[in-house]
């Protein structure tokens, strides 16, 4: 958001102000808080804003007044309204006071932010005539960073509008007809680890890109309905998927990494058409013009691959091979050899990772790039054998670090102790020395059976597996009223994360990496309650 607009966030509770205030001020926004309603009031009635953030329940003068207030000066303010309790007369009174939308605390950054990203977004379209990022036309506005961050194949680089560009470097396209990508809605929430878009490529299955980051839609590649091979052909420029608001970024950056490259070279030419391809592909290159700066290369640069360009470097190649295994053994070394080239038995009497035959003539690079860097994949959750058989699981119930009772109600047959997503939730909670239980058996997913766990606990998740016609292993999350409940203070402790099921209807099919995301996702929710 290069204009900088500004919220105000009117809550009693500091840490809700404190919270908007993170998840903003990361967006672009200038945050103003205030948890004194009255001076609030005085600045909504003083100030411009793009969005006010206003608290239901609040000493000396409450949300619904504030907004009374509000409306004799400024009819077309925009507001949000937060609360912990949508009781029908205030969500009567707060439409009737032309409220924009309202999200029920506790409220996860994400849908915070959908909100208040469509609200601005309406708002500006009012506004002015050229497209915006509401409009689902938003181009990435050049790079705050030049670093591109990667999680496996999927990659973000920081924009100058405080966006997330985002996009993938796949291998195995080589050679292959693109015919279709399914991109992601304007306003959609995407978890990281989670689909974002995906590849029809003739003859073969949907190609799945997972999001690096956590974030709402706030624009995307539309160029890519007409050309999808501009994934494959350009991935870091043109290629580009969708811009995010980000947030989790503080705590999900930490999982993604560079790919730093040292590439030995001593032909000025192919070098820098070598550099510019391996740029293109999100690399971050560090260019030694001969085996004699490969020394002072490696200290100064933190290079996990190392690119040897045999022609250039002669006899002098296979040396510096056993030079670097010796100073460096966890590094992996890719010989990029010429069709002519007679080296291949020199470099392979020394420990390589691939020895490459004209690689970037047929973007095989990208490919070799993506078996260098990409971590393995993980394995199948699967229990010890002493700690249970296959039983299903109908319910696991943590206390937190914050003291609250926090239960996951699965709907029959999507969680089971020894394997698949239930395992994996199992394992986490142990890892991280929760104390649970594991109830056996199939839950009965009714109104009664919700309220009654609601009663007992300070949050009730319910799992289920739910056809919303996004891409299988999507997550979405809900604290809207469902199972024919009436509204009440047991209702609000509710949540239903619901998952795309995979082809059969269930998450058994869902693969290792969508498993272990889920699991991570399902974990944070019931530890941060």
């Amino acid at each position: 958001m290069s204009d900088n607009p500004r919220l105000l966030v009117v809550d009693d509770e500091e840490v809700i102000c404190q919270a908007c205030r993170r998840i903003f001020s990361r967006q672009g926004f200038q945050v103003e808080v205030n948890t004194d309603a009255c001076e609030g009031l005085n600045c909504a009635l003083r100030d411009d804003y793009a969005a006010i953030l206003l608290d239901i329940k609040m000493p000396k003068i409450d949300g619904i007044q504030f907004l009374e207030r509000l409306r004799e000066t400024k009819p077309d303010q925009p507001v949000l309204i937060m609360t912990g309790y949508p009781s029908i007369p205030n969500a009567s009174a707060a439409i009737r006071l032309g409220a924009s939308d309202y999200v029920t605390k506790p409220f996860t950054p994400e849908e915070i932010t959908r909100s208040v990203q469509r609200i601005v977004g309406e708002r500006r379209s009012k506004q002015a005539e050229a497209p915006t990022p509401a409009d689902g036309q938003l181009d990435p506005q050049g790079p705050r960073s030049e670093e591109v961050l990667f999680l496996d194949e999927s990659w973000f680089r920081l924009e100058l509008d405080d966006s997330a560009c985002v996009g993938a470097v796949l291998p195995g396209l080589r050679g292959e007809t693109l015919k279709a990508a399914r991109l992601p809605r304007i306003g959609q929430v995407v978890y990281q680890g989670l689909p974002l878009a995906a590849l029809t490529v003739a003859g073969k299955p949907m190609v799945v890109i997972r999001s690096p980051v956590s974030g709402v839609v706030a624009g995307v590649n539309d160029a890519l309905a007409d050309e999808p091979a501009l994934v494959a052909a350009d991935p870091c420029g043109q290629g580009w998927i969708a811009c995010l608001c980000t947030t989790r970024f503080e705590e999900e950056v930490k999982s993604c990494k560079s790919r730093h490259v040292l590439l030995v070279n001593a032909d000025p030419c192919s070098a820098d058409a070598q550099r510019q391809r391996l740029s293109s592909l999100g690399c971050r290159v560090c260019l030694a013009g001969g085996p004699d700066d490969v020394t002072a290369a490696m200290r100064d640069a933190d290079c996990g691959v190392l690119l040897i360009d045999a022609a250039s470097c002669g006899a002098g190649g296979p040396e510096l091979v056993a030079r670097v295994n010796a100073q460096s053994p966890a590094t992996k070394i890719v010989v990029i050899a010429s069709a002519r080239d007679q080296s291949e038995s020199d470099y392979r009497g020394h420990r390589i990772f691939y020895y490459a035959v004209e690689p970037f003539a047929d973007n095989e690079i990208a490919d070799i790039l993506d078996a260098a860097f990409r971590p393995p994949e993980p394995h199948p959750a699967k229990a010890h054998p002493a700690r249970g058989g296959s039983d299903p699981i109908g319910s696991i119930a943590i206390t937190n670090r914050n003291g609250h009772k926090v239960c996951l109600l699965a709907a029959p047959g999507l969680l089971r102790r020894s394997e698949g997503l239930g395992c994996r939730i199992g394992q986490e909670l142990l890892a991280g020395a929760f104390p649970l239980v594991m109830m056996p058996g199939e839950a009965n997913i009714t109104a009664s059976a919700v309220l009654k766990a609601a009663g007992a606990c300070d949050r009730v998740m319910v799992l289920l597996a739910q056809d919303s016609g996004l891409l299988p292993g999507s997550l979405s999350r809900d604290t809207k009223a469902e199972f024919g409940m009436a509204p009440g203070e047991s209702v609000v402790r509710v949540t239903t994360l619901a998952v795309q099921p995979d082809s059969v209807g269930g998450l058994a099919g869902l693969d290792g990496r969508t498993t272990a995301a889920l699991a991570g996702h399902i974990v944070r929710e019931m530890a941060s309650y």
